[in-house]
């Protein structure tokens, strides 16, 4: 599953490059995560079409080779790892709705936003926090684990963003937290099921 959604990611960019600038920022603006399109769905003024696309849409696109290139390497990293302890259907699961939450965390931070943010980075957050919850030496309870790497993560990402930011340059850093919280959530109950031979 993880070199299936490589394969996914590394096409769309591909189609994006041999697209025309206009139809790029067609494919984005539809495909990207735009929180007014979100907020407007929600007032039932934009159909539920609009609402799927950009939840979905946006974990597939990305700002370029170099953010698709950062997100696949990590994607490859902890999929080798992550992936044979969870099976493939419920490796898939923690991505899509490590995706879902980041984006619904974006929109919640910025619900009026008519920005377009994109990339996988929300659901490899999710990715990271599950393979932190699984694998990491800590012996400490599963709570104050999971609240100990929330903290950390939300630190790395206020920090990263304060360095990273500059013009024309935006960073989804709530879609990082939001991610990231649901990887530490889900990681042990998608855990649990193998624990017991299912």
């Amino acid at each position: 599953m993880t070199r299936v959604l490589v394969v996914i990611n590394a096409v769309v960019a591909i189609l994006m490059g041999l697209a025309g600038s206009q139809a790029r920022d067609i494919i984005v603006f539809w495909g990207g995560l735009v929180p007014l399109r979100l907020s407007l769905a929600v007032d039932g003024q934009l159909p539920v079409l609009g609402t799927v696309s950009t939840l979905v849409g946006h974990m597939f696109l990305h700002g370029g080779a170099l953010h698709l290139v950062m997100n696949m390497v990590m994607l490859l990293a902890i999929g080798r790892v992550l992936e044979p302890a969870l099976g493939a259907r419920r490796f898939l699961a923690l991505y899509m709705l490590s995706g879902l939450t980041g984006g619904l965390a974006e929109w919640a931070w910025e619900p009026l936003s008519t920005v377009p943010a994109v990339g996988a980075s929300g659901a490899i957050s999710g990715l990271v926090a599950a393979q932190a919850m699984l694998f990491g030496r800590s012996q400490r309870n599963p709570l104050v684990q999971a609240l100990g790497l929330a903290v950390a993560w939300v630190v790395l990402q206020v920090l990263s963003g304060a360095a990273l930011a500059g013009p024309g340059l935006r960073i989804a850093i709530m879609a990082h937290i939001g991610g990231f919280v649901a990887g530490l959530a889900l990681a042990r109950p998608l855990a649990r099921p193998l624990i017991r031979g299912a």
